[in-house]
């Protein structure tokens, strides 16, 4: 491989979590560093539909408290695709608090396993429902994919950021903020995360440092860097690739979600894939595979010194840590020349205001609610997965583990893994959770599973990069103009 294009393509346009914009062919100099959501070539923010507290806001001299809640008989719809038990103890429990309040929990399945074409139906009826502003109150977002951009754009959804910072009551010293501030898209919080993941690679730190890379600088460390690196440990010490467990259509997905708004106009309908920017994109990032830097197959994650992962509970965290390396740490991954560095975040958990609502005071109580320590405190519950936006949640999942070890559930996958749960490796955790900014939406949105179908093809030699480009180009043309 030609080293120094992958590292120009890299040094530019690699950035695994941020939606940073490029212009024109010499795009390193034009990086944001902002995250995913927050590139500088933005949408306008969403100010058609104006909440009614906002407006009473502006209204007043001074900005002024949310208003109490009222005694009278109303209910709020929350459309979820199925409601977990999370969502069903939310309603059972908050009904009791509000006596007045009625939950609805408007589902499209009972839960059963859904075809391509139920799933297909489900996203196009949503789509219609968010987009007509006539639909449910909340929208909860759990695991099916649907196109929130969109959403988004469409100034379908209430901006939370403003009743955060006019409820007295919500003290933003318990949740990760640092969680929600990753999370804006169009300058505002349209989407509050409920649960996620952290994202991060696990290292096989003895095996670095007898192949001579004893020290890595996680915190600053970039992809320029990360490629001088994965050079010097070529088939060294038995170890085949730099880093494992990240296939090509998830790196192709990475750099897509670097350079969103350079590749998706969805405000107008337009996409920009049948341009040589992504097929060199994707001819690059071929050549990393076939010269085998890097590798998705799991099963040879023995191979590797680097370890792709993500992380769902302390637990999880710990078994990783233990099961992939004997002498495992955890790393940052490499961030662009440019960016701002930062650990790397998914949400699994998400719901939305409709921002024509008529029930928006309690429709935000209810949200509230969801994030509360009591809701929070059951992650064990089917269909729950994740981090806490509690931090009083996870620090006490933290403890538990100090003083009980891994949960007998998740060490039971290790198969008789122990890792001793010490204040060193579980600090590193707390420091991750406190740090993480930077989300990655590689796995989110309808445009990328789309490409993550089409690139299959090229990387197995079946097409060329121009003609996957121009399949690519047509399904998320149509599929923006929907």
């Amino acid at each position: 491989m030609k080293m120094k294009r992958v590292l120009i393509v890299i040094i530019s346009c690699i950035m695994m979590f941020g939606l940073s914009a490029c212009d024109g062919r010499n795009s390193t100099n034009n990086l944001s560093g902002k995250s995913s959501q927050s590139s500088a070539q933005e949408t306008p923010k969403n100010t058609s539909n104006e909440s009614n507290a906002a407006a009473n806001a502006g209204a007043d001299a001074a900005p002024q408290g949310l208003e109490p809640l009222d005694d009278k008989p109303k209910t709020i719809v929350v459309s979820i695709l199925a409601a977990n038990d999370i969502y069903k103890l939310a309603k059972e429990k908050y009904e009791a608090l509000h006596p007045n309040t009625t939950i609805e929990l408007k589902e499209f399945t009972s839960g059963a396993m859904m075809s391509a074409s139920e799933v297909e139906k489900y996203i196009k009826s949503t789509t219609t429902e968010v987009l007509s502003g006539k639909g449910a109150d909340l929208f909860a977002f759990t695991t099916v994919d649907l196109p929130i951009d969109k959403y988004v754009n469409k100034g379908a959804f209430e901006n939370m950021d403003e009743w955060i910072s006019r409820d007295t009551g919500f003290d933003q010293k318990q949740y990760y903020m640092n969680i929600m501030d990753g999370s804006k898209m169009n300058g505002g919080l349209y989407i509050m995360p409920v649960e996620f993941y952290l994202e991060a690679l696990y290292g096989d730190a003895d095996g670095l440092k007898k192949a001579g890379v004893p020290d890595i600088d996680d915190k600053n460390w970039t992809w320029s860097r990360f490629a001088e690196i994965s050079k010097q440990l070529a088939d060294k010490n038995g170890h085949t690739y730099s880093m494992n467990f990240l296939p090509p259509e998830a790196m192709i997905n990475n750099l897509v979600s670097d350079n969103y708004n350079r590749l998706i106009d969805g405000a107008n309908g337009k996409a920009s894939f049948d341009s040589p920017f992504f097929t060199e994109l994707l001819t690059d990032v071929k050549e990393m595979y076939d010269e085998k830097e890097l590798s998705g197959d799991a099963a040879e994650f023995t191979k590797s010194y680097l370890y792709y992962s993500l992380m769902t509970s302390p637990s999880d965290y710990l078994l990783r840590l233990g099961l992939y390396f004997k002498d495992g740490k955890v790393y940052q991954k490499p961030h662009a020349a440019d960016q701002k560095s930062g650990i790397s975040f998914l949400v699994t958990n998400q719901i939305a205001m409709n921002a024509n609502s008529e029930v928006k005071r309690d429709a935000w109580e209810f949200m509230k609610f969801l994030l509360s320590e009591e809701m929070q405190s059951y992650p064990k519950l089917p269909g729950s997965s994740g981090f806490s936006m509690n931090k009083a949640v996870n620090e006490k999942a933290i403890e538990d583990v100090k003083v009980n070890g891994i949960d007998k559930a998740v060490g039971g996958k290790g198969g008789g893994i122990k890792v001793e749960a010490t204040e060193e490796n579980l600090q590193a955790l707390q420091d991750m959770l406190s740090e993480a900014s930077l989300r990655n939406i590689g796995y989110e949105t309808t445009v990328q599973k789309i490409i993550a179908e089409e690139v299959k093809a090229f990387f197995k030699g079946q097409k060329t990069a121009d003609a996957v480009a121009k399949l690519i180009q047509n399904r998320v043309t149509t599929y923006l103009n929907e």
